[in-house]
């Protein structure tokens, strides 16, 4: 009676009880029917414990409580070497080997360090990191390349050694219920090339900034998405969105009895029934003194927009949505 027990009865998290619900996989005799390697390359190593419980193995009562973390190659020069280029060739065959080790282990990795002893007897170090576990040598190769060539050695190499730390491997499902998004690791290649373009500062995530300033978000450029990331639609509050306009739009005011009253730009002109302000465009007035002032602004049968003073000129910097 053993393969009719439901799978909820098992070390399973829930979220994989759900999918298996979904395919239809609900007993013992149900997982069965599925290749031992498929599950594991879905589900990581760590589903293993699950596989033996089913075919009814056990698990071993004596482990090794000591367990590697991580794995190293290097390689020593009879000659230093001035551009790091030229070590590709020596890197790509040292990838083999190091990845080839971490896949024996049942592992990945997402995070390679690199250590240079130089000519001027100092030491160089990289921490590379991903979002992700990948044992593509194709892609750590790249990576490294374009790490090191953002911020090259100061001095000529003798040795470089590479430590890739273990990780949990990354599950894999190819088509089914899979959404088609780009591959994470063409994404970091991607930001990677931008950031040899236009500066590593120029690249990253936006993040909101808490403040009333005329640039309402910053940049965080030690971190990109994950890729796993989920939009959630409420219909609790409402939230509007603002577009900034580049440039803003030159306009006319008219302010009678201390109130905006009219406007007037090249595309509209009309009625201001309703106002909010007015605020100073820039909140830290330990650098600068003021320089502009805003106000939102109901433009009558047009829009709310964001009315901007500066220098005794009106502008209209921006609309709500």
């Amino acid at each position: 009676m053993f393969s009719q027990l439901p799978l909820r009865d098992l070390d399973i998290e829930q979220d994989t009880l759900n999918v298996f619900e979904d395919l239809g996989l609900r007993r013992v005799e149900d997982l069965l029917a599925i290749p031992e390697d498929a599950l594991i390359q879905r589900y990581g190593r760590e589903f293993e414990s699950v596989i033996r419980t089913i075919r009814q193995k056990g698990d071993r009562l004596i482990v090794p409580n000591i367990k590697e973390s991580s794995v190293s190659w290097s390689f020593t020069l009879d000659l230093s070497v001035e551009n790091f280029e030229q070590l590709i060739f020596i890197l790509n065959h040292g990838l083999d080997d190091l990845l080839a080790r971490v896949e024996r282990e049942g592992h990945s990795t997402d995070e390679l360090d690199l250590d240079f002893r130089l000519a001027n007897r100092t030491k160089r170090s990289y921490e590379i990191k991903t979002s992700f576990p990948t044992l593509e040598k194709a892609f750590w190769l790249k990576l490294i390349n374009l790490r090191v060539s953002l911020d090259p050695p100061e001095a000529g190499i003798l040795s470089l050694d590479v430590t890739a730390r273990f990780t949990r491997p990354r599950p894999t499902q190819k088509g089914l219920y899979a959404a088609k998004r780009p591959e994470p690791e063409s994404l970091l290649l991607t930001a990677g090339k931008l950031k040899k373009l236009v500066g590593e500062k120029n690249v990253g995530t936006p993040k909101l900034l808490d403040q009333r300033l005329f640039k309402p978000f910053a940049l965080d450029a030690d971190s990109l998405p994950a890729g796993k990331e989920q939009i959630e639609i409420t219909f609790g509050r409402p939230v509007i969105a603002f577009s900034f306009y580049r440039p803003a739009i030159r306009c006319e005011a008219l302010v009678r009895n201390e109130q905006l009253v009219f406007i007037r730009t090249r595309n509209f002109s009309g009625h201001i029934v309703n106002t909010s302000g007015v605020w100073r465009s820039n909140s830290k007035w330990w650098d600068k003194p003021w320089k502009t002032k805003e106000w939102d602004i109901e433009v009558e049968n047009y829009g709310i927009y964001r009315l901007c003073k500066a220098k005794e000129e009106w502008f209209l910097i921006g609309e709500y949505d």
